[in-house]
């Protein structure tokens, strides 16, 4: 049998270049004629389908795995691609393909969620049993979950204290520097599957132009925004009319990037704007480039909470004390926010750029997600759902981190009684709703302030318009919202 040849388990990391499980597995083999590496992805609709994966990030996910094994296989790894109808099947199916493909060794980076990792945990138990040596890395995060911790031992459950922690850290171990693309393995006779397009059950809506697949994609992205907007990141980033964020997050998602990529280009655009800083550049220098590291741990904090808390990942509110809220049953309001009919124009815009784009600007997210939970009173979890059913960067750590914001049910929540104003939000982030006019044509001729609220227009021009009342009175619900959680104290 070939000496330390691996199976390497693609999973939500397809990428070649800082793939912790990948440079291990490639260093392990070094070369070794003989030895080398097989990659394995598994098609697993079952898996897709329990966590609401939506067809749009299916969709991305198909194509970067194209371009992921034609990377391979400029490194001499094959990348073979086999279907698992759902989690429970997929323990027999790796170590059937390791025993096949002569692999003594099984590597793969961690997934943190409570099903995936319980998965992990079957594979693992499947290749010990068998005698072979399965190797977990961590990749997904830049701090293994765990090891950053407060004062007194506990999971953080407040993202600034938890910032300092990491940056701490970070200077402790002197960062966390991206792996590059490991070199060329010994030529092995294994041919790689052809990626297939598409999956039934699994059709997008959304042009796949919308978002270019693959590693490649990502890197370019990632250098554009770098170069060209990341200073400015901090001014721009609330505005959804205009491209002021990076758009990376369905990349980070499927894996085509990680976070040690992301944040070592944002470090290398302060320095190279400051030559002269003193001080860390994670806190210290342009406000653009530290603000946009801040954004990107939030993601690696909800994983954390994830990770520390797992009944997130089991439709549970963080606060426990919030479950006891009677969220209302109403699904005509929830069928009418769902396709952007709200008769509030920011929200609906955001809506209608969901199910046109399989995204929404981040800014909108929030103003869409307090509306269904402070306005309309509608559970949280729906809401949640829906968003991972449509995003192409749906993940469940942040995803859900953002909601039980909104909601005033999770960590560093808004406070109950902070509820936005959607109509100031319109006004303050979209003031010449030019963003609106894009997403709600029926409004593209309204001018001034009734862009924001079309209540305000005279009667008459208000009826010519094909767009519906609103659905609830603000003030009303903002009332009902604030007593219910006052009942909870």
């Amino acid at each position: 049998m070939p000496q330390a040849r691996s199976l390497i388990w693609f999973r939500s990391d397809l990428r070649v270049r800082d793939n912790t499980a990948l440079f291990n597995a490639c260093r392990r083999a070094g070369g070794r004629s003989g030895a080398g590496v097989v990659g394995v992805f598994l098609i697993s609709p079952g898996e897709w389908r329990a966590h609401d994966c939506a067809p749009v990030r299916v969709d991305l996910i198909l194509r970067s795995l194209a371009e992921l094994s034609t990377s391979l296989a400029e490194l001499n790894i094959p990348l073979v691609i086999e279907s698992a109808p759902d989690a429970a099947g997929i323990p027999a199916i790796l170590a059937a393909l390791a025993k096949k493909h002569q692999c003594v060794e099984l590597h793969f980076n961690k997934e943190h969620e409570l099903n995936e990792s319980r998965r992990d945990e079957a594979v693992v138990a499947a290749f010990r049993k068998a005698g072979l040596q399965p190797f977990a890395h961590t990749d997904q995060v830049c701090f293994e979950p765990g090891t950053i911790r407060t004062g007194e031992g506990r999971f953080f459950t407040i993202y600034s204290p938890f910032k300092r922690a990491c940056f701490k850290q970070w200077d402790a171990i002197g960062g966390t520097p991206a792996l590059a693309a490991p070199s060329p393995q010994a030529e092995i006779s294994i041919t790689s599957s052809p990626a297939p397009r598409s999956i039934d059950g699994w059709k997008s809506n959304v042009p796949p132009e919308r978002w270019p697949a693959g590693e490649s994609a990502a890197l370019k992205r990632l250098k554009s925004f770098a170069r060209q907007s990341i200073i400015e990141y901090k001014d721009r980033r609330d505005i959804p009319s205009i491209d002021g964020t990076s758009q990376l997050s369905p990349y980070l998602t499927v894996g085509c990037i990680s976070h040690r990529q992301c944040i070592e280009a944002a470090i290398e655009a302060n320095l190279a704007a400051n030559p002269k800083l003193k001080g860390n550049p994670l806190e210290n220098g342009s406000a653009g480039p530290v603000h946009w590291i801040s954004e990107v741990l939030w993601r690696e904090f909800y994983i954390h909470v994830m990770v520390g808390f797992p009944r997130i990942c089991m439709h549970r509110a963080f606060q426990p004390a919030t479950e006891a809220i009677r969220w209302d049953d109403n699904p005509k309001r929830f069928e009418a926010w769902k396709a952007g009919r709200t008769g509030v124009p920011i929200v609906d815009a955001g809506m209608r750029q969901l199910l046109r784009d399989g995204w929404m600007h981040n800014r909108v997210r929030m103003i869409v997600a307090m509306y269904f939970t402070k306005d309309l009173f509608l559970d949280w979890r729906t809401g949640e759902k829906w968003f991972m059913q449509h995003l192409v960067d749906g993940f469940l750590a942040s995803n859900n981190g953002g909601w039980q914001w909104s909601a005033s049910t999770g960590t560093d929540a808004a406070p109950y009684f902070r509820i936005f104003n959607t109509y100031n939000q319109s006004e303050k982030f979209d003031p010449d709703g030019k963003y609106i006019r894009e997403f709600v044509p029926e409004l593209r001729d309204v001018q001034g302030e009734a862009i924001h609220d079309p209540g305000r227009l005279p009667g008459l021009l208000r009826t010519r318009l094909d767009y519906p009342e609103p659905l609830v009175d603000r003030v009303k619900a903002r009332d009902r919202a604030i007593e219910a959680f006052k009942r909870l104290r």
